[in-house]
């Protein structure tokens, strides 16, 4: 029966166990030395902090809404009103002989009413044109039924006694007259009597017939 042999350390293979623990050791301390700087570069950097809330717009101010009013009172409609009654014109009245009447002497006419009650008239004759004018009452069925001359003036000496009523002086333009007289019913004319001829006021036109009732 054989002997197993028995391994024998020699100085060798304690050199190679030493290499190789030696080198173990190295690499292990290596990884040490890694981790610890990797820990190290880790610890070494800054935190992230988290950044600062961005600023918000500050809210845009609105106006405050209108208070509310009260709506307004109604209001009771307005009674309805009737149209007034149509009135008819005043009735046409004869002039009042009291007072003065209008009589208008212009170029070339004779402006008044036609129409009188018997008694006393006041005429107010006015000039309102550029020559002298007067005014004449005569009594007369009309102006051309009197005695007349050639260009229209009235022949005055001709005319039947008391047919001359009455008459004004001479009007100066724009200058007044009254003339008041006594008339019974008939018939009268009034005219401007200056001038004579083709220059006859009576002529071109300065006559009125009235009517005295």
């Amino acid at each position: 029966m054989r002997s197993t042999p028995r391994f024998r350390r020699t100085p060798r293979h304690l050199a190679v166990v030493a290499v190789a623990a030696l080198a173990l050791a190295a690499c292990g301390g290596s990884d040490d030395d890694d981790a610890a700087d990797d820990a190290a570069v880790e610890t070494d950097a800054p935190t992230e902090t988290e950044a600062p809330p961005a600023e918000t717009e500050a809210p845009v101010e609105t106006e405050a809404p209108p208070a509310e009013t009260e709506p307004p009172a109604e209001t009771e409609p307005p009674a309805e009103t009737e149209p007034p009654a149509e009135t008819e014109p005043p009735a046409e009245t004869e002039p009042d002989p009291g007072a003065g009447i209008p009589v208008s002497l212009f170029e070339w006419g004779l402006d008044a009413p036609t129409e009188y009650a018997a008694g006393t008239i006041t005429f107010s004759a006015s000039n309102g044109g550029s020559f002298p004018h007067e005014l004449v009452v005569i009594q007369g069925d009309s102006y051309e039924s009197l005695p007349l001359a050639d260009g229209g003036a009235v022949l005055e000496d001709e005319l039947p006694a008391g047919a001359l009523i009455a008459r004004t002086d001479r009007i100066p333009s724009g200058s007044e007259r009254e003339l008041v007289v006594d008339l019974a019913p008939g018939n009268y004319v009034l005219v401007c009597n200056l001038g004579g001829g083709a220059n006859s006021h009576a002529g071109l036109g300065q006559v009125l017939d009235i009517t005295v009732s």
